[in-house]
């Protein structure tokens, strides 16, 4: 790290914004496989749960990232 304050600053802000996007995809991936798990049957749910989890895990995994980078570059301007 810089002596300067203000680079600590962003150099704070681009650690925590990188770990946010590195629990959003584990957090997707996570539940993308509890839902192929409950399609597939080993775990127990109703008909609808499994494929609504598999694809919002999906999209927690893909979209959420992207979505989440635009804000914050957005932000800078």
């Amino acid at each position: 790290m810089s002596d300067n304050p203000q680079s600590e600053a962003e150099e704070a802000v681009a650690a925590r914004r990188y770990w946010t996007l590195q629990l959003a995809r584990l957090a997707g991936i996570f539940t993308a496989f509890a839902g192929a798990m409950m399609i597939v049957g080993r775990w127990a749910s109703d008909g609808l749960l499994g494929p609504v989890l598999f694809i919002g895990g999906a999209l927690l995994f893909f979209a959420v990232p992207i979505l989440l980078a635009k804000k914050w570059k957005s932000e800078k301007r």
